[in-house]
């Protein structure tokens, strides 16, 4: 199949279905073969009963997370119909700063340098003794693994044309592993957002997740700009990163989060910053 839109309805209700393991939070299952959260044996051997647990979490949906699916293909589909429009938009406010800036925010969402993050974040809390950081950069490091996995399924399955191939937005190649035909959804968004939120899922302080969020859409919006991805398939990787994360986070939840706090003095004019791990 190449350029029409035969295979579009095909595509989204193939996207939809695989979509749905990303929605429904897992049953909470903390662990308890490794309680001090080290990259070792019983975490390699966590990470697929985790995996499966949040892929086949559709056996366990309610009419929210139906709801919440319904909200996201409706959400995608609508922007699927605009995706031309959207995008010549970014391409025709594209500035000198803008391009200059993509040197540094276009590996907010690079995978070595998302796993370079987590690999800075585990080794502080090697270096610190701290088991809430490491516990993060090994949550952070799942949810990316997972939100991949699905994203790479839609890439070959959906075969979608990226901008720069100048077939236009409604342009599909079925398991194609052409990378001008990988379009659908963006892996840099999955990853970026699934990183971000299993931070914001462990932090107590909104600047953290601010800032967090911030990097991870900031991300996702420069592989619009940098004419890597449609808008509808940054929209659906963010998702998908954020939902998956959500879900592997459900299974270790512990209470032990990674507290950031901010207290201004009697004075007004200091500002101490505490982290309590």
């Amino acid at each position: 199949m190449s350029n029409g839109r035969r295979p579009i309805a095909a595509i989204f209700l193939i996207f939809v279905l695989a979509s749905g393991a990303t929605f429904a939070p897992a049953a909470n299952n903390p662990s308890t073969t490794n309680p001090d959260w080290r990259l070792n044996g019983d975490y390699l051997r966590k990470i697929p009963s985790d995996l499966v647990t949040a892929w086949t979490a559709p056996v366990r949906w309610d009419g929210n997370d139906f709801l919440k699916l319904a909200a996201f293909a409706g959400a995608t589909g609508l922007l699927f119909v605009f995706d031309r429009e959207i995008y010549d938009w970014i391409q025709g406010h594209k500035t000198t700063a803008s391009i200059d800036a993509s040197r540094v925010i276009s590996k907010f969402g690079n995978g070595g340098y998302l796993a370079g993050f987590l690999a800075v974040l585990y080794g502080g809390g090697e270096i610190f003794d701290s088991r809430p950081l490491r516990k993060t950069a090994l949550l952070g490091l799942e949810s990316f693994v997972a939100a991949s996995a699905v994203i790479f399924v839609f890439k070959i399955v959906a075969g979608r044309a990226r901008p720069y191939a100048g077939e236009g937005p409604d342009s599909f190649h079925p398991f194609s592993f052409k990378g001008r035909y990988i379009s659908f959804a963006s892996g840099d968004a999955a990853g970026a957002f699934a990183i971000a939120t299993t931070i914001a899922e462990r932090s107590d302080s909104f600047w953290v997740d601010a800032l967090a969020y911030t990097a991870a859409g900031l991300a996702a919006f420069y592989r619009v700009h940098d004419r890597k991805h449609w808008p509808s398939d940054v929209f659906a990787g963010s998702a998908i990163g954020y939902f998956t994360a959500r879900a592997i986070n459900a299974l270790n939840k512990d209470g032990d989060g990674v507290q950031v706090s901010f207290q201004a003095g009697p004075d007004s004019r200091s500002v101490t910053l505490s982290f309590a791990f």
